[in-house]
């Protein structure tokens, strides 16, 4: 009894001199940091609150501590800055010894788990990942999607305007993730027709995107690291609201990956080519192959030499399809409903907007042949009209005059400036980026950079007015999509989306604010949602 006595002391007294010595890393240093609320549990209470969303947090920390400082996830030390000069050292210049993400809350060892996503993985496996993905989201396979997402907005346009034209204020932002939900599930999943409001994938995601993490599971994970793989086992093994949505989706595409694989092999004559996948499941499976080496690699790994096949597990297969469902749906759906709250703060930038819309995607810039040398040979020019009117109706809007929209581009920037979505995804190791300070930093946008301007009058040395000049952001000082060789690699499928809703939208309607005072709030304790985006839509003026 005594022996265990004494143990049981010299471990606490063990720990307790392990926290005491951990709570002091950056004051060692000479480095400013936040005090830790608690010796065991560092700053991790103040972390993970739904309705303080930690991105927001580290913008309130800045202001009082500085643009580079320390604070404490349980037992991590944890660095957070907003000055350029680093960031763009760790993001860009030393990719090769930052080339890791923050490990997801009680998430997998990225480097031995078989199922690791793009988002998570790092070196040789993560190059090798992007390397398979990378096509699916080039100018060339955009032009061929950009019927599916085209018909998605169409009919969310028509479901809008007979519920809500005209009529009192309704929350946009639900339509904004039905829209991304029903866009992504037909490109990702080979789902055939649009499910509007009646899509049980719909509010699973929503949920899974909410999570509360202000959990006592949580902060042990942060102030014990060394235990999370029995913390990960036993969430994985024990019914919980933080994994249910997680497992249940899984699960789906799992059963749909299996049953692409039964198909194929039992019609291998009809299995697509790389270059005519039907969906993201199509253009994963051909990288398949049974085993695949994803090993810890040693000190002297560079990732720029390291030399990666293009195949990829069948664990791999279904993860990569989980993660694209999940980021294709929450950040394209925010920036929608925050794009359209702003334009309804801003009247003066919709109308030029509408403006842009009309003349780049008016009736006489949408005739083919107008734009691509056909037009001498009208035969060819109106069978090419009427296979776009019989795909996409009258009003279809082409790749090239999305593309052409650069003020509407310059407003959804502009927007992803003021709410920058991937915020919480801005870490290398166990380094943060105050992504929000970065954002509104006078030095780099100017004397007017808490002001909603697309455009600006004055360019001198900062942004590119805004950014409709042929001038280019400081390199990593714009990170609504990350820097550097991770940056998000659907970004240009993101603001295709975007564009084309906001395309025709603005074709037909004015947004204004539900009511005169009415204010956005926000929430999510890693993603920054709106709570609720209320609009009003009525026949263009």
């Amino acid at each position: 009894m005594i022996t265990l006595l004494v143990a049981l002391a010299t471990l606490t007294g063990a720990l307790y001199f392990y926290f005491l010595h951990q709570s002091r890393y950056f004051a060692r240093r000479g480095m400013p940091f936040v005090p830790p609320a608690s010796l065991i549990f560092g700053n991790s209470f103040e972390m993970f609150r739904k309705n303080e969303p930690r991105i927001l947090k580290f913008r309130d920390w800045t202001k009082k501590y500085g643009k580079t400082y320390g604070i404490k996830e349980g037992a991590t030390n944890l660095i957070v800055t907003s000055d350029l000069e680093i960031v763009n050292e760790v993001f860009v210049k030393q990719f090769d010894n930052f080339y890791s993400r923050k490990g997801a809350i009680l998430g997998p060892n990225v480097d031995t788990e078989p199922r690791i996503h793009l988002f998570l993985a790092r070196g040789a496996r993560w190059k090798r990942l992007r390397n398979i993905s990378a096509p699916s989201f080039s100018i060339a396979s955009l032009k061929k999607i950009r019927p599916i997402v085209e018909d998605s907005v169409l009919n969310m346009v028509k479901i809008m305007e007979e519920r809500h034209l005209g009529g009192e204020q309704f929350n946009i932002h639900d339509f904004y993730c039905e829209y991304t939900m029903d866009t992504i599930g037909r490109l990702v999943m080979g789902q055939k027709e649009s499910l509007y409001f009646n899509n049980p994938k719909v509010p699973l995601i929503k949920q899974m995107f909410m999570r509360d993490f202000d959990l006592p599971i949580v902060h042990l994970r942060y102030a014990f690291p060394w235990i999370t793989p029995v913390l990960r086992k036993i969430l994985l093994n024990v019914r919980n609201h933080l994994t249910a949505g997680f497992m249940h989706l899984r699960k789906e595409i799992q059963d749909a990956v299996e049953e692409r694989m039964r198909t194929r092999c039992e019609h291998k004559e009809l299995n697509p080519s790389s270059t005519d996948v039907s969906d993201f499941i199509d253009l994963f499976l051909n990288a398949y192959e049974d085993e695949q080496e994803v090993g810890v690699h040693g000190e002297e790994f560079k990732l720029s030499e390291a030399k990666v096949s293009k195949s990829l597990t069948i664990d791999e297969v279904i993860s990569q399809a989980f993660v694209f469902i999940l980021a294709g749906f929450d950040t394209t759906a925010n920036a929608l409903a925050y794009t359209s709250w702003l334009l309804a703060c801003n009247p003066s930038v919709m109308r030029k907007c509408q403006e842009e819309i009309e003349d780049v995607c008016g009736e006489e810039d949408r005739e083919v042949g107008t734009r691509d040398g056909r037009g001498s040979n009208p035969a060819v020019m109106r069978k090419c009209q009427e296979e776009i009117e019989d795909v996409c109706g009258e009003e279809s809007i082409s790749y090239e005059d999305i593309n052409n929209l650069r003020y509407l581009e310059a407003t959804c920037k502009e927007t992803l400036r003021f709410y920058p979505l991937g915020a919480f995804a801005n870490s290398r190791t166990d380094i943060a980026v105050d992504t929000f300070t970065l954002h509104f930093d006078e030095a780099i946008w100017g004397e007017d950079a808490k002001e909603f301007k697309p455009e600006r009058e004055d360019t001198k040395e900062f942004g590119p007015e805004r950014w409709l000049e042929d001038r280019k952001v400081q390199q990593a000082a714009y990170l609504p999509f990350g820097a550097g060789p991770r940056i998000c690699i659907g970004m240009r499928l993101a603001m295709m989306e975007e564009k084309m809703a906001l395309a025709h939208l603005l074709r037909r309607f004015d947004f204004l604010k539900g009511t005169e005072d009415a204010e956005l709030k926000v929430h999510g304790a890693l993603t920054l949602t709106p709570v609720e985006v209320p609009i009003r839509i009525v026949k263009r003026q």
